[in-house]
């Protein structure tokens, strides 16, 4: 693949420079400073045989909410990039409105075989035969670990095949009063109330938030195997005292890998986004760690969710075959490679994919690989309300663990309103 998209990059851009002007693409994403950076790298081959093509990177280094809201508002404005990265939560809303290219009929000229990419990703920006974006990497959640802790305790690190039970039983070991003055100052684990990190531990219990057609809420959130999933992972904090809290409240956004890398959280719930903050702690000695699937309740399949982002192309796209071929470029072996070094994802080029497993002496890269296994496509890629779903799910844990609401009964009200929001009641 990297040969031929060569090919096609070198045959474009000379046909920019012939017409002599100097042709700029824009390419948008939400990277911060250091992962601008590293885009400008990878950049750096394509210019080199496109001398007659500039790329402009508008980084947003915001939330992906405001990025998202910049690049809708470019669209709605009839100026959108030229190539922009694509969250799969925005996949179903961008795809119905049509302002996403479909690029299956360009891939073939383009030099992309759609077969060197790891399918389920590739599921993620498909519908039907149309494919609406390259992917660029992707993570599923998995659980962290700090191996000292376990050490100290003499407990061995957790397996693929753990169970609940086994995380509980170790979660309990692992909560301790480490300077005896009566109060506890190392948790076995966390509760976190954002859904992307949650959803999965209901999954592994066999639960789920919605209906299987995306319709509908009721009768899955409020379903027994998704109360009792809800029940058990806010007892965490609630009756088992394995997870802190503070002040009546949940723990705030941040406070979850400053209590890891501190020591004083042994087990949290992760993605690849955390292997470069936490790679210097490890190369310094101050941290050892790894990574294993989620545990599953005893009876049910383990699973986790994939979240994937890939490179689009706008419908309204002046200059389409640079564009197409920009992405294509962005999405190759050599750019997936490089992001992978980085730490910041699991590259969507399998072969990229598998050099990183085989160059990762702590192991870190197949532990992912392993739970990407069990992955399942998150909702957000196949509904086009999920953003709305999303912001009603907080309170459901909020009012089980902070207000100490009845599981069955909050998970109810919560399916009704979720309901509400999929028109599904009025």
């Amino acid at each position: 693949m990297r040969r031929r998209v060569a090919a096609c990059l070198v045959l474009w851009g000379c046909g920019a420079a012939a017409e002599g002007d100097r042709v700029t693409l824009e390419l948008a994403n939400s990277a911060d400073y250091l992962a601008a950076r590293l885009e400008q790298r990878v950049l750096a081959p394509y210019l080199a045989v496109n001398p007659g093509v500039r790329i402009v990177q508008q980084n947003a280094a915001v939330y992906q909410a405001q990025y998202r809201e910049r690049l809708l508002t470019s669209m709605a404005a009839g100026a959108p990039p030229d190539v922009f990265l694509l969250d799969n939560s925005d996949v179903p809303a961008l795809v119905n409105r049509g302002v996403v290219l479909d690029l299956a009929p360009y891939l073939t000229r383009a030099g992309v075989d759609v077969g060197c990419l790891d399918q389920r990703v590739l599921a993620v920006f498909s519908r039907g035969n149309g494919v609406y974006a390259l992917p660029r990497g992707y993570t599923p959640i998995v659980v962290v670990y700090n191996k000292d802790l376990f050490d100290r305790a003499r407990i061995p690190y957790p397996t693929d095949d753990w169970t609940w039970d086994d995380f509980l039983r170790i979660a309990k070991q692992l909560t301790r009063d480490t300077d005896g003055d009566g109060t506890i100052d190392q948790w076995g684990t966390y509760v976190d109330r954002r859904p992307f990190l949650w959803i999965p531990w209901v999954w592994a219990g066999g639960g789920d938030v919605l209906c299987s057609d995306g319709r509908r809420a009721s009768g899955c959130l409020d379903a027994p195997a998704t109360i009792e999933a809800i029940r058990w992972y806010t007892a965490w904090m609630t009756t088992q005292g394995i997870a802190p809290r503070t002040h009546n409240q949940l723990p705030s956004v941040g406070d979850d890998f400053r209590l890891f890398n501190s020591g004083r959280v042994a087990m949290m719930t992760t993605g690849h986004f955390w292997v470069p903050r936490l790679r210097p702690y490890v190369a310094t000695g101050r941290l050892r760690v790894g990574f294993v699937v989620i545990p599953h309740r005893a009876g049910a399949r383990p699973v986790t969710v994939i979240y994937a982002s890939g490179y689009a192309v706008p419908a309204m796209a002046t200059r389409r075959k640079l564009s197409i071929e920009l992405a294509a470029y962005l999405t190759d072996s050599l750019a997936d490679a490089a992001r992978g070094e980085a730490g910041l994802e699991l590259p969507a080029m399998t072969t990229a994919t598998q050099a990183l497993v085989a160059g990762d002496t702590l192991g870190w890269e197949a532990a992912f690989v392993r739970a990407a296994a069990a992955g399942r496509v998150a909702w957000g890629a196949r509904i086009e309300r999920w953003r709305e779903v999303e912001a009603v799910l907080p309170d459901l844990l909020d009012r089980i663990a902070l207000a100490g609401a009845d599981a069955a009964a909050a998970a109810h009200a919560s399916a009704r309103a979720l309901d509400r929001v999929l028109g599904a009641t009025r």
